[in-house]
């Protein structure tokens, strides 16, 4: 039986890596080009982003070399990822209750990591007695305790907020509440599994050896098995949910908000344009000349909706 548990989580580990690639990829090849938000700043302009301009406002942009500030973008990313800025700014009473969410999810990955860091301390000779190592343990230990407190709690404020909320109830779909249910779920068990053993943090590091070594040793806590079976059907379902918007929001949000560059300067941009041209559209709209037929965007782009029209 300790067998099939350990290759769940194999399964697991490698399905998430899997689903993940799939569902960026076909992303990527189904979507068209996105029109531009045009909103500045942009963060890898640099300086200019202090001020709101971009390259444009330099005389013959197009004739020079542009250059984009992929540091100032990985900083943008990271603030936003780590905060939640837009949603501080634009939805405060919502930041209240996702935050804590996404702190106590973090601070898990980052537990996991440390972890991983503490077996390569032992791999190396650092005894697990070690007063260093002992720290570790206490830091995970505190580690879980809040973490697990972060998840239950944000977790319950936003099935609150999405059963009280009129704007939000009217896009939440059972899925929404199925999803937040499992997390509260699998931080309970987390808890359990802290307050009912001696060290989380001997149990985790044990685990997570016998994951690498191929040691299919039972566990010696059943809170923290199906703590972790309840996060090997996690792992695996977050990809196919709405939650994945952890693998796409870069793609779905900054590289839309933030792509401006000009066709001039991209040849896959160049290469796609053509196929978008042959795209249709049967707006009735007066400033596309529109009349409700459908037209390519080829059509309507070489067609000057300021054109008097010939009188019949």
């Amino acid at each position: 039986m300790s067998t099939f548990f350990y290759l769940l989580g194999y399964l697991a580990f490698f399905g998430f890596i899997c689903l993940a690639f799939l569902k960026i990829r076909s992303y990527m090849k189904a979507s068209p080009l996105h029109a531009r938000w045009e909103l500045y700043p942009v963060p890898h302009e640099g300086e200019k982003s202090s001020h709101g301009g971009s390259f444009m406002e330099e005389k013959d942009w197009w004739c020079k070399p542009r250059h984009v500030s992929h540091t100032s973008d990985i900083k943008a990313l990271v603030f936003e990822v780590l905060f939640l800025h837009a949603t501080f700014e634009h939805n405060l009473k919502l930041w209240f209750r996702t935050y804590p969410f996404h702190v106590g999810m973090y601070m898990l990955m980052g537990g996991i990591i440390i972890v991983l860091f503490s077996l390569f301390l032992q791999a190396v000779g650092i005894a697990p007695d070690n007063g260093f190592m002992i720290f570790i343990g206490n830091v995970i230990n505190a580690v879980v305790l809040f973490g697990g407190l972060c998840i239950v709690g944000g977790g319950l404020a936003l099935i609150h907020r999405r059963m009280n909320d009129e704007g939000l109830k009217k896009y939440t779909t059972p899925e929404h509440y199925f999803n937040l249910g499992a997390f509260v779920l699998f931080g309970v068990l987390g808890l359990l599994a802290w307050a009912c053993s001696p060290s989380f943090f001997n149990m985790a590091r044990d685990f997570v050896c016998n994951m690498l070594s191929f040691n299919f040793q039972p566990l010696p806590s059943t809170f923290f098995t199906l703590h972790l079976l309840l996060g090997f059907f996690l792992m695996a379902w977050l990809p196919m949910t709405h939650m994945g918007h952890l693998l796409m929001k870069y793609f779905t949000y900054h590289d839309i908000r933030w792509g401006d560059t000009p066709t001039t300067y991209s040849e896959a941009n160049k290469q796609k344009i053509p196929d978008m041209l042959k795209y249709s559209a049967s707006w009735s709209a007066d400033h596309i000349c529109g009349n409700g037929a459908p037209k390519t965007w080829l059509e309507i782009a070489t067609t000057n909706p300021a054109t008097p029209k010939s009188e019949s």
